[in-house]
């Protein structure tokens, strides 16, 4: 049983709780995840708006039709790229993301294996592993 200590001194008793400590942790790397997406999202919104007002500045100078239309053109172009360069960066955050997290919460979901420690023979003693003579034998 761990205590834990209170404000005013007092301490309490509490009770280890293996499903709590798992909602915590996944709330943890939820919140860490919204971090991660907000950040990105911020950059790419501001570095957007700021391609979009220089599109408004340059259009605002244009003489006649056909330079409108390179410029929105060049507009769109310039719009494709940065939205398919920021689906890459959501990729690659969400796995950076996942991996990271996946790995922190191996002593929760209980890995074995992590230190490349082999992995225990679940057999019961009294079974012997099938062959294909066992087998053979047995039909």
């Amino acid at each position: 049983m761990q205590e834990s200590i209170r404000a005013g001194g007092e301490t309490r008793p509490r009770l280890s709780n293996p499903l709590v400590d798992f909602a915590i942790a996944g709330l943890e790397a939820q919140l860490k995840a919204w971090q991660a997406y907000q950040v990105e999202g911020t950059r790419f919104v501001a570095k957007r708006m700021t391609a979009d007002l220089e599109h408004l500045r340059s259009l605002g100078h244009c003489c006649d039709t056909h330079a409108m239309g390179e410029c929105q053109r060049a507009w769109l172009a310039d719009t494709q790229k940065d939205y398919a360069e920021e689906w890459g960066r959501i990729v690659a955050t969400t796995f950076a993301i996942g991996f990271a997290d996946l790995s922190g919460m191996g002593w929760l979901l209980g890995q074995r294996a992590a230190c490349g420690s082999p992995q225990k023979d679940r057999r019961r003693p009294h079974q012997q592993p099938k062959t294909p003579t066992s087998l053979a034998a047995a039909a």
